[in-house]
């Protein structure tokens, strides 16, 4: 009986001192002017840079977060640092950020949601941000495992996090997906702004760091219109602002008499906005030959088909592959196997360099000019190895934007 009084005893305690740690947290919480909360299946952690460029530029003391490729602390200076978890990622980590946020006096706080799954998403939304301002960058066929199989489906999902009493933004264009995101809102009687790429001017894109996309920028022309921020000065803020390591810039390098246009669209995982990167893409380099790299992870299989297709719908002309699922990818390009290169764990190349593989990818093409385009996943040995390549060369040169690098290359 006493080891039951006991434990009753502790467990009375542990939720006594659970509901004053929340009461406070929730008073702390309550003094930053500003909480925006971003959610959507691309652009998240763009997005969360960009708005918090705006509310710097608009004068807040202002404050970030974003969880993409990096999780990464926003400062109210302009620059970010790494966050070092201990462990694996934890949805609880957001609450800690949040009060750290609170002892520095934010004013406003940029937060992206760091929820796959809707009811952890829920959970950070009402119990953790209770935001002003809640965004959804826009609704694409991503983790069918948690948010669902249809993009009906993860449109409910995402709209665990639209706020209550408050503002809601979504640059998504879809009615069908924009009617099932004003229901939701409507629901929590929050007003839904729509941000409209085509209020964005071609010459507003130039200048970017990055490669920008006109939705994003159309979500900090919203902010700045709540904040009575300029248009101009919104968009002089966008382009200052540090890019996300997810983001991606196209990097020409000369490897063996070749200039390689290099593209990272690996954290890209969604056919909409795959496609419609690679067409822009396609556009501004129409005399490169075009190569997609499919990096397939084991612990990844929804996604091999998908790209496979992809790849072979948008002819590229010369289709790599990395790591797992090999076979799977040659069946897609079983009527036209001599547009497939098998580098993976099937063939020799799986422990090669990746001077090796660069050679591999390159050889045989004629007229020096090479679009690769990383596809599917980031982490597997062999995109690990050629990302730190890249990295490593272009560390060495600070010449990069003037002229492409010259690589001594070993030949297989």
């Amino acid at each position: 009986m006493s080891i039951f009084l006991l434990s009753l005893t502790s467990l009375y305690l542990y939720i006594s001192w659970a509901l004053i740690s929340y009461v406070s947290f929730k008073k702390k919480r309550e003094e930053i002017e500003w909480r925006v909360h971003i959610n959507g299946i691309r652009g998240k952690s763009t997005v969360t840079r960009y708005t918090a460029a705006v509310f710097r530029e608009a004068g807040y003391h202002t404050f970030g977060k974003t969880t993409g490729s990096a999780a990464r602390i926003l400062r109210p200076d302009g620059e970010d640092f790494d966050f070092k978890r201990k462990g694996y990622a934890n949805v609880n980590e957001q609450v800690k950020i949040l009060k750290g946020f609170c002892r520095q006096k934010a004013q406003a706080a940029v937060m992206e949601c760091m929820a796959v799954n809707p009811v952890y998403a829920k959970w950070l939304e009402e119990k953790v941000m209770r935001s002003h301002i809640g965004i959804v960058t826009n609704v694409r066929y991503d983790h069918p495992d948690y948010m669902g199989e249809t993009l009906e489906e993860i449109a409910e999902s995402l709209s665990k996090t639209i706020p209550q009493d408050a503002i809601f933004i979504t640059s998504e264009s879809e009615p069908r997906l924009l009617n099932i995101l004003w229901k939701n809102a409507k629901k929590k009687n929050s007003l839904m702004l729509i941000a409209d790429k085509h209020s964005v001017k071609p010459e507003d894109m130039e200048g970017f760091s990055h490669f920008a996309h006109e939705e994003n920028v159309a979500i900090g022309y919203e902010i700045a219109k709540i904040l009575k921020l300029p248009r101009d000065r919104a968009l002089k803020a966008m382009k200052a602002a540090v890019a996300d390591p997810g983001a991606f810039n196209i990097e020409y390098i000369k490897f063996d008499n070749c200039t390689v246009a290099w593209a990272n669209l690996f954290a890209v995982n969604d056919r909409e906005s795959f496609i419609e990167v690679c067409l822009k893409l396609f556009k501004q380099l129409p005399s490169y030959k075009k190569v997609v790299l499919l990096n397939n992870r084991p612990d990844r299989p929804t996604r091999v088909e998908l790209f496979a297709g992809m790849a072979r719908d948008l002819e590229f002309e010369r289709v790599v592959t990395f790591g797992a699922y090999e076979s799977a990818v040659n069946q897609v390009f079983s009527l036209d196997p001599a547009r497939v290169i098998n580098l993976g764990h099937s063939t020799k190349f799986k422990s090669a360099s990746a001077t090796e593989l660069l050679n591999q990818i390159v050889s045989g093409i004629d007229g020096g000019k090479v679009l690769l385009i990383g596809a599917v996943n980031i982490h597997t040995d062999q995109a690990e190895k050629l990302l730190h390549f890249f990295e490593e060369q272009l560390k060495a040169e600070n010449s990069l934007k003037e002229e492409p690098h010259q690589l001594t290359t070993t030949k297989v």
